[in-house]
This record gives C-alpha cells, structure tokens and sequence, in this order.
C-alpha cells in the first residue's frame, strides 16, 4: 500500500512538473523585465510612463503578465492554445498562443467606456537577455469620424533582470 500511494505520490509531482514546463524549443519569457525607457516607445508619448516592470510567469498552458505601471500593478492569465482559430484577427478574446519564436497574447480592456481589442507580439532577443514587445491596439466601435485612427502599433524594450 505505501508503494502505491508514493507512486501515485511521484505521478501527480511529474505531472506538475510537466505542466509547468514550457514547450520544447519555444523561448521561456519567464522572470522580471525591465522597460528600456530610452528604446521604447511608450516613454515617447504625450504624457510618458514612469518605470514599466514586468513579472511573467510562463508554463506551457498558460502566460502570467503582472505589469506594475506608476505603482499600479495588473495581472492578467492567458491560457495557451497550441493552435488558435483566427489567430490573424484580433477579436478581443484573452488568449495566448505561438507563431515560431513570437508568444502573443491578446485581449480587451475598456477605457473610458471604449472597449479596446490588443495584441502583444513577445520576441526574445539572441541571447535572452532581452525582449521586445509589438503592441497593437485597436479601438472596437465608438469612432465615427472620418479618417479617424482605429489602430495603432508601438514597441517596447525589455531587459531581463537578473
């Protein structure tokens, strides 16, 4: 009987383990970034941001961000599909998913009373030690005048901290 539950014991551990990996071959974005101020380009906006740190949690079903912006701090799960339906079109819908090295995950936020649809591309660079994030926002319905913008893309610099 004891062998039983200690194998039963060492299968639930392997399983936890296993889940906790990420993909074999994909980048681990895992751990705290820092924004690179001076290589990013939300610090180049009307009203700049302060210090951008980034505490990611990745496994291989799920991507954990916790973004702590001017002492406010947000964290958001996406789950991780292996291959998602209309993964060209952002549709607002809080997931996570590959395209070669590039983790994306996407969602919706309302502000202001505008529902915003995003998308953020995450590439590592060469040696890990930083990566940088394609972000792509698109407002969802609310614009009416002519010629107005719907859709813009930034990027930002992020360093590992060690």
């Amino acid at each position: 009987m004891r062998a039983f539950i200690i194998g039963i014991s060492a299968a639930v551990l392997f399983a936890a383990a296993a889940s906790a990996q990420t993909l074999p071959g994909k980048p681990d974005f895992s751990g705290i970034w820092m924004m690179d101020k001076s290589r990013s380009e939300s610090a180049a906006q009307e009203q700049p941001v302060g210090v951008v740190r980034l505490a990611i949690t990745q496994t291989g079903s799920s991507l954990a961000v916790e973004t702590d912006r001017d002492g406010k701090t947000e964290t958001i799960v996406y789950p991780i599909d292996v291959e998602p339906n209309g993964r060209a079109e952002m549709r607002g819908l809080r997931r996570a998913f590959w395209d070669g090295p590039a983790l994306i995950n996407e969602g919706s936020v309302d502000i202001r009373g505008q529902t915003i649809a995003f998308r953020e591309v995450r590439m590592p660079a060469a040696d890990g030690a930083e990566m940088v994030v394609e972000t792509t926002l698109k407002v969802e319905h609310g614009y009416e005048m002519r010629g107005a913008q719907t859709v813009v893309t930034g990027k930002n610099v992020y360093i590992r901290s060690r």
